[in-house]
């Protein structure tokens, strides 16, 4: 899928992978991971970025996630 253009500087998030249950936000990982609980949905969402950011530390080295 490309990028629109203006996009490339942007991080955007499928948003079905964050959920409130009970006053908590969650996220959800490709992996099938539940990650939370969470006070927010932007901490859910800050999580879920600095998990990204090390999978692909992980991947630079040959590790898997």
């Amino acid at each position: 899928m490309g990028k629109r253009q203006g996009d490339d500087n942007k991080t955007f998030f499928n948003s079905d992978r964050f959920f409130n249950e009970g006053g908590k936000w969650f996220f959800t990982t490709r992996e099938g991971q539940l990650r939370g609980p969470f006070d927010s949905r932007k901490d859910a969402e800050q999580e879920l970025m600095l998990y990204l950011r090390a999978l692909e530390e992980r991947a630079k080295f040959g590790l898997n996630p």
